[in-house]
């Protein structure tokens, strides 16, 4: 292992060679080779391009059916933001929420809740704050009465894992188990642990700060990238997202996961089912081959979904 690790490290020092002095470029289209809404069925993973991001949100779930294929009259839907970071390019642009608590509110959810707690200063990000301040209204935060969220305040629950393979108990967030609908909105950004952060990765927002710190350290080696991975794939099986929305528009692929960091701008907001294959994806607007990335590998070998996008229906607009 150590060896691969070592000709792995080698890979991504000259990778990211290749990008530094990155900033602001725009990423080439790498789906090139898959379908473009050539086919009437729905597809896996929806992809549309452009800098419009809440009217591009909502064309994406569109491609897929529309919200309603997830969210049915009367549901609780938990949103996974990752939103707890305060550059450009290192959160998910505020204007892709906005997009999906309207489109889940549209679709008769009874109420749309955050399972982080996004702060008030995070909606200074986008000039459509003002336009859309109903829909931040609407927003229930779980840990906004309760920060730091902790056991004692009852936010998270010590939790028995649906058939894992290393995590046998995890302190989750209570309210996970009140959701109807998890729908996970990561940020394609650089990790310094699992190389991406993507959707399998963001998983780790619903974990106590406890449970997280023992995923780094209980390896065979400290923050052991593998070891890491098959914990992150160990909660994502426990609970699959029911949709995934990764923003994937501008992001650091350098200095990650707080920056600052060189950017790339690919412009794609990637919507579907197949955690696995969109985090794929990701990995190749960074530069790297996605079996190089472990939680993607690690979330194939556990049913998440296929590293081998190809094989999948995608459209992309």
């Amino acid at each position: 292992m150590n060896q691969m690790k070592n000709n792995l490290s080698r890979r991504r020092f000259l990778q990211r060679s290749a990008l530094a002095g990155a900033a602001a470029i725009v990423a080439p289209d790498l789906f090139a080779g898959v379908q473009h809404g050539t086919t009437p069925s729905l597809p896996d993973i929806a992809v549309v391009n452009g800098s419009e991001l809440f009217k591009n949100t909502v064309a994406a779930i569109g491609e897929l059916g529309g919200m309603s294929r997830f969210v049915k009259p009367g549901n609780r839907v938990g949103l996974l933001v990752n939103s707890d970071f305060t550059l450009p390019s290192t959160y998910v642009h505020p204007d892709i929420v906005l997009a999906a608590i309207h489109m889940c509110l549209d679709a008769g959810a009874s109420s749309v809740v955050s399972l982080q707690n996004i702060k008030d200063e995070y909606w200074t990000y986008t000039p459509s704050a003002g336009k859309y301040e109903s829909l931040i209204r609407q927003l229930e935060i779980i840990s906004a009465n309760q920060f730091p969220c902790t056991m004692e305040a009852g936010c998270f629950t010590p939790t028995i894992l649906r058939d894992p393979v290393i995590v046998r108990e995890a302190e989750m967030l209570t309210e996970l188990d009140n959701v109807d609908v998890l729908i996970n909105i990561p940020v394609g950004k650089h990790h310094p642990s699992t190389l991406i952060t993507g959707a399998m990765k963001n998983i780790m927002g619903v974990n106590s700060r406890t449970t997280n710190v023992t995923f780094h350290l209980n390896g065979p080696e400290r923050n052991d990238p593998e070891y890491l991975a098959r914990c992150i794939a160990d909660i994502n099986r426990h609970r699959p997202s029911d949709l995934v929305i990764c923003d994937a528009t501008s992001f650091i692929v350098t200095g990650g996961p707080s920056g600052p960091g060189d950017v790339v701008e690919p412009w794609k907001i990637i919507a579907g089912t197949d955690m696995v294959a969109i985090d794929a994806m990701v990995a190749e607007l960074h530069g790297y081959p996605p079996a190089d990335i472990f939680t993607c590998r690690a979330g194939e070998e556990r049913g998440l979904g296929t590293i081998d996008y190809t094989k999948l229906n995608i459209r992309e607009i």
